[in-house]
C-alpha cells in the first residue's frame, strides 16, 4: 500500500501537474496542482533526507534557506509573510527533482516504457478521442497542444531511437521517425530544436560506445531504410493541401530567423529588455520588485504583476540572479554527470533520460522549464545511482550496494 502511495505521488510530479493529463488544456485546478508541487517536494526532502545523495542534501538546504529569506524579505518589506507565492514557488520549482528522487527510490521497479505508454495514451485521448487535432490547420495559431505537452513526446522518440541503436530493429527506427514527425506536426519550434539536439546526443553516445557493445549506429542499414521510407512517403506528402504545408514550413523556418517571425520576434524583444535589467542586480535578481513591476509586454491575458519571461535562463537571472540559475544548472548537470558515469554501457532508460535532460538546456532558451521536467531530472539521478545486478561464479544474481549518502563531490565525480 505504501509503495503505491509513493507511485501515485511520483505520477503526480511527472504527469499530474501537466495539462496533458487534463484534456490537454489549462483547467481551473491546474494552477493549484502546480502550486502544491514545490510544497510536497520540500516535505519529501525532509521525509527522505537520509536516503538522498549528498548533492540533493546540499541543494535542499540551500533552497530551504532561500525560501526562508524570501519569506523574511516579504515580512520586512511588505508587512506580510507571503506577499507573493508566485515569487517563492518559481524559486522552489526545481525542488521537484528532489521530491521525485525520494519517491522514485520507493516506487521500484520503474521502467521508462511505462512513461512512454502513459504519454501515448494521453496524447491519443486528448487529440483523437476529444477531437482536438481535427481543428488543427498546420499553423501556430491553431496548435492543439501546449509546448510542455509537446515536449513530453521527446520521451517516446528517444526511447525508440535508443532501442534502435541497441538492437538495430527497423521497427524501432520507424517508430522513432513517427514520433519525430508528430513533434514536427505539433509545431513548437523550441521542442523541434530540442528533439534534434537530443537525438544528436544519443547518437553521439553510441559513437562513444556508451549505447551498445555491438557497434552503435548501423549507418548503412539506417540510410537504406530512411531512403525507403522517404520514397514511400513522398506520394502522400503531395496529397496534403499546399497552402497548409507552406504555412507550416514558414513557421518552422522561424527557428533559423526568429527576428522575422511574429511570435519569435516578440520573444527577442522581451529578452533584450530583461537582459538589460540583469546587470543592475546580477547576484540575487529583482525578486519582489520585479514581480511588482509586472510584465513589460502588453497582453490582455497577463496579470498586472509578475513576469511572463519565456527563456528559463533570463527568467532566473532577472528574478533570482546568478544564484538562482546556478542552483538549476547544478541539478541538471549533476543528473547528467551521474547518468554518464553510471556504467560503461548505459541502459535504455538511462539513455532516454540523459538525452531528455540534456535537451532541456536547449528548451530553456525558448521556454521556461515545465515543472514536470524537474521530476524527470530527479528520476534521472535515481537511474544514475540505481543498484545494478552483478553475478557470482555460480551465476546467482546479487546487487551492488549504492551509498545514497554521497557528498556532492562524490556524487558528481564517483569513479565508473
Amino acid at each position: 500500500m505504501i509503495t503505491w502511495l509513493h507511485r501515485l505521488g511520483l505520477f503526480y510530479l511527472l504527469f499530474g501537474i501537466g495539462t496533458l493529463t487534463h484534456g490537454g488544456d489549462h483547467q481551473a485546478y491546474s494552477d493549484m496542482l502546480v502550486n502544491l508541487a514545490p510544497i510536497l517536494s520540500m516535505g519529501l526532502f525532509v521525509y527522505g533526507y537520509f536516503s538522498i545523495p549528498g548533492l540533493y542534501k546540499t541543494v535542499g538546504w540551500v533552497l530551504g534557506l532561500g525560501i526562508i529569506l524570501l519569506v523574511l524579505e516579504s515580512k520586512y518589506e511588505y508587512g506580510q509573510y507571503i506577499y507573493s507565492y508566485f515569487v517563492i514557488k518559481r524559486f522552489a520549482y526545481c525542488s521537484v527533482a528532489i521530491g521525485a528522487y525520494c519517491l522514485a527510490i520507493r516506487s521500484e521497479p520503474i521502467d521508462i516504457k511505462q512513461a512512454v505508454n502513459i504519454i501515448f495514451f494521453f496524447f491519443f485521448f486528448d487529440q483523437i478521442v476529444l477531437g482536438r487535432i481535427f481543428g488543427y490547420a498546420f499553423n501556430s495559431d491553431t496548435r492543439t497542444t501546449l509546448s510542455p505537452d509537446a515536449y513530453y513526446f521527446l520521451i517516446p522518440f528517444l526511447y525508440y531511437l535508443a532501442n534502435y541503436l541497441k538492437h538495430h530493429r527497423p521497427i524501432h527506427l520507424i517508430t522513432a521517425l513517427f514520433c519525430f514527425l508528430v513533434i514536427i506536426v505539433l509545431l513548437h519550434r523550441t521542442v523541434i530544436s530540442s528533439a534534434v539536439v537530443a537525438a544528436g546526443i544519443v547518437v553521439g553516445l553510441s559513437l562513444l560506445g556508451k549505447v551498445s557493445s555491438g557497434g552503435g549506429l548501423p549507418l548503412g542499414r539506417t540510410l537504406i531504410l530512411f531512403t525507403l521510407l522517404v520514397t514511400i512517403a513522398l506520394p502522400f506528402v503531395g496529397l496534403l493541401p499546399e497552402k497548409k504545408v507552406a504555412a507550416m514550413m514558414t513557421s518552422i523556418g522561424g527557428i533559423l530567423s526568429p527576428e522575422e517571425d511574429n511570435t519569435a520576434s516578440w520573444r527577442v524583444e522581451q529578452s533584450e529588455y530583461y537582459l538589460s535589467q540583469i546587470p543592475e542586480r546580477p547576484l540575487f535578481g529583482w525578486r519582489y520588485e520585479g514581480y511588482d513591476r509586472g510584465e513589460i509586454m502588453e497582453n490582455p491575458d497577463f496579470e498586472e504583476k509578475g513576469t511572463i519571461i519565456h527563456s528559463q535562463y533570463i527568467d532566473m537571472l532577472f528574478n533570482y540572479g546568478a544564484f538562482g540559475l546556478l542552483i538549476h544548472l547544478v541539478l541538471i548537470l549533476g543528473a547528467l554527470v551521474v547518468l554518464y558515469r553510471s556504467g560503461q554501457i548505459l541502459s535504455t532508460d538511462q539513455l532516454v533520460l540523459f538525452g531528455f535532460i540534456a535537451s532541456g538546456l536547449i528548451y530553456g532558451a525558448g521556454y521556461q522549464f515545465p515543472v514536470q521536467y524537474w521530476g524527470l531530472v530527479g528520476v534521472g539521478m535515481y537511474m544514475g545511482l540505481k543498484r545494478k545486478p552483478t553475478y557470482s561464479t555460480v551465476d546467482e544474481p546479487t546487487e551492488t550496494a549504492v551509498d545514497y549518502d554521497l557528498s556532492p563531490a562524490a556524487t558528481l565525480f564517483k569513479p565508473i
